[in-house]
């Protein structure tokens, strides 16, 4: 008697493509007739099991060959095999691939890498090859629910708790090993099928009403939710919750909502693709990160949140500030992050302890001269970088990087003070606030920054667990470049009393669906952040000569965020006080409370005939259409590479709703490129001195031929724009 392994898929993520399926199932045809084989052993190829279903199929549906066998076919197929299939889960068994994992008689799992998930939901769609029907059967309505609904991961330790998983390979045994132990015991016990575990209807729809309670509306990106939920309902009858399974599966595939993630998911894949030289996957940043020693200039907010993500992502960190009661503050905040962590379960003491041997804090910066990659993240001023970037120029290894987390200065002015041999390893490397916390980095690539800097550096943020897309060297880069047109027209708004700071944010966050309004975000950040930018660039009044900016000009302008700053001292939720108040007794001191002062202060800088109050739409497209117009502008110049990296860069560092796709999908999808030039040329004439409402001239070329900008460089029509990255 002989129990076959049978290993599928590609060697990396084992989608579940029309190949693999057609694979599988021959495989299993062929020892259905053969006597001497008694059981299969269903294992990924590599360290996967299976990442899910190929996605790029998705648009195929219907159109696939008769000898092609669809998904839900092989899941009935291995359920209803005559001998026991053990699925043997290392690493990802992720969406369909967990469908094809519970459709196998037995399941068995690595307790440390296995990570398990039906995360549809998060691309827009919902288990299409039977997990809403056999995953309530197998963990119970509630968990399952959970895990549907939020499509978040479980370890392969709480799978065997939940008996997603029968059983756990022991530290001596391969998994193999331990599947084909359970493949043998499976040959003494009869074969039973999931989808003839009864359920009780009553439990069903109660707790289905329950959750149903805390989905989002249908039509504020939680159509696939919903989706998802009317296939559980039904699934106390597995013939008929298949059907609206199906049903529910096709619906999902074609709204809005759902295209829209799927954009947003692949959006991601085209950012960090890039060219990466064989070095860089075997460079010590990569490949020996306890052994290797980075820096980090500046103890703030940002200097300790990229230090603490560099000290999870393995590396001895040292913390450099010339204030030693800002370094200490710095320390205080790593420490204090990771016992936080270790309360919550997130991490182990073990690994909290670790971390803490290897950060290493000093005053000096001559204690960097053995570190691997330098980021300094000190003030927006440029005269302090220059000073730290020559002086760790001189001190530093050669072929350090030596990396800024500017926002808002030219990495070129700031490379300026380096060596010639130095230059090509310098870059820009900008976090964003809370570092520890947001996935998003602009790799910001310089004049003189090598084509190997840039690809370590993708592959180095990739590693350390954040989305990198890479930019060209323009004022603002790409996010903060469009943010600045962002929240200047909200501040207009105020200004011509045609809406309030409540209304504002209202109508971006809980009607366009941005995860916080702009006087929200300036309120977390720090209003005074904005006014030091402003204040760099020549724009604001002087507090003590009163004389205006030398770079003011003519440009359309308001005081009113400069005012908020330097003369009612409101920063923000940091200071009690921003265009919000703040009480530390109410919400921890983060709900954002309606500020009387402030509704007196904007009405100084209001016309005694004001216009009458914009209405939610109208407020969207004042304040988000110049920053999609900015976005075109940056495309022209070349300093983005191509739309869906800044609707990457918005998803991921600015709270666009990932139903929405990001702010150049949305143009191309809703709003409509047609109906955005016409409103732009209609605000151009109505407020001269801005700038950010001259169309684009690429958004221009696009109207003129008939295409959305995502298709214009999808057929390569952007062959004529010089790539400044």
């Amino acid at each position: 008697m002989t129990i076959r392994v049978l290993e599928f898929g590609d060697g990396k993520l084992n989608p579940i493509g029309g190949p693999t399926r057609k694979f599988i199932h021959s495989q299993l045809e062929e020892w259905r007739v053969m006597d001497n084989v008694t059981s299969v052993v269903l294992v990924g190829n590599g360290r996967q099991f299976s990442a899910g279903a190929d996605m790029t199929e998705f648009g195929k549906i219907g159109k696939t060959t008769s000898n092609v066998i669809g998904m839900v076919e092989l899941m009935n197929y291995v359920e209803s095999y005559p001998k026991p299939i053990v699925a043997a889960i290392d690493g990802v068994a992720l969406g369909g691939g967990l469908e094809l994992a519970l459709s196998c008689h037995y399941r068995v799992a690595d307790p440390q890498t296995a990570k398990l998930a039906l995360p549809e939901v998060k691309v827009g769609v919902i288990p299409g090859a039977g997990g809403t029907q056999r995953l309530p059967r197998v963990v119970g309505i509630k968990r399952a629910l959970t895990m549907i609904l939020s499509g978040a991961q479980i370890t392969g330790s709480t799978a065997l708790d939940w008996k997603l998983v029968d059983g756990l390979k022991h530290p001596k045994q391969s998994l193999v090993e331990c599947a084909l132990q359970w493949a043998s015991w499976s040959e003494l016990m009869p074969l039973s099928q999931t989808c003839d575990i009864n359920l009780n209807s009553q439990e069903l729809k109660m707790l289905c009403d329950k959750f149903e309670k805390t989905l989002p509306d249908t039509d504020f990106g939680g159509f696939g939710a919903h989706a998802a939920l009317k296939a559980i309902r039904a699934s106390d009858n597995f013939s008929k919750g298949m059907e609206t399974e199906s049903s529910m599966f096709l619906q999902t595939l074609v709204h809005p909502q759902g295209q829209a993630l799927r954009h947003a998911f692949f959006a991601v894949r085209t950012a960090q693709k890039g060219g990466r030289p064989i070095q860089s996957e075997k460079h010590p940043l990569m490949t020996n990160r306890s052994y290797t020693a980075v820096g980090v200039v500046g103890a703030g907010l940002m200097g300790s949140g990229i230090a603490m993500v560099l000290l999870e992502a393995g590396f001895k960190v040292r913390l450099v500030d010339i204030d030693a009661k800002a370094l200490q503050k710095g320390v205080a905040f790593v420490k204090g992050t990771a016992g936080s962590y270790v309360k919550r379960g997130k991490w182990s003491r073990s690994k909290a302890e670790s971390i803490a041997k290897r950060l290493k804090p000093t005053t000096k910066l001559t204690d960097l001269k053995d570190c691997t990659l330098i980021v300094e993240a000190v003030l927006e001023n440029l005269s302090i970088k220059h000073k730290i970037f020559g002086t760790l120029d001189q001190i530093l290894n050669p072929n350090a990087f030596l990396l800024s987390n500017t926002s808002s200065l030219s990495i070129d002015t700031i490379a300026s003070v380096l060596s010639q041999k130095r230059r090509p390893r310098c870059a820009g490397w900008h976090f964003f606030s809370p570092a520890h916390k947001m996935k998003l980095v602009e790799i910001v690539v310089g004049k003189d920054s090598s084509r190997d800097t840039i690809s370590i550096l993708q592959n180095l943020t990739k590693q350390i667990g954040k989305i990198g897309v890479v930019v060209g060297n323009c004022n603002g880069f790409v996010g903060n470049r469009m943010f600045a047109n962002y929240t200047g027209e909200a501040g207009f708004l105020l200004a011509e009393g045609v809406s309030s700071v409540q209304a504002v944010d209202r109508a971006l966050s809980k009607v366009h669906g941005m995860a916080l309004g702009p006087f929200e975000v300036g309120d977390l950040a720090g209003n005074e952040i904005g006014y030091y930018i402003r204040k760099e660039k020549g724009l604001t009044r002087d507090v003590n000569t009163n004389q205006i900016g030398p770079n003011r000009g003519n440009q359309r302008y308001t005081e009113i965020a400069d005012d908020l700053v330097t003369k009612l001292g409101r920063h923000g939720q940091k200071t009690g006080k921003g265009w919000y108040d703040y009480d530390s007794k109410i919400g921890k001191g983060r709900k954002c409370l309606p500020s009387q002062e402030v509704t007196d202060f904007i009405k100084r800088y209001q016309p005694k005939l004001k216009k009458a109050a914009l209405n939610d739409k109208e407020i969207i497209e004042r304040i988000l259409f110049p920053l999609v117009n900015e976005g075109f502008k940056i495309l022209e110049e070349g300093h983005a590479q191509c739309p869906s990296d800044i609707d990457v860069v918005y998803l991921y560092g600015y709270g666009w709703p990932a139903w929405r796709g990001g702010p150049m999908y949305w143009a191309d999808h809703e709003v409509g490129l047609h109906y955005l030039l016409d409103q732009l040329k209609k605000f151009q004439q109505e407020f001269p001195g801005s700038d950010y409402f001259q169309p684009s001239q690429l958004l221009n070329t696009c109207v003129k031929l008939n295409v959305t900008v995502e298709e214009y460089y999808k057929k390569k029509m952007n062959k004529h724009i010089m790539s400044r990255i």
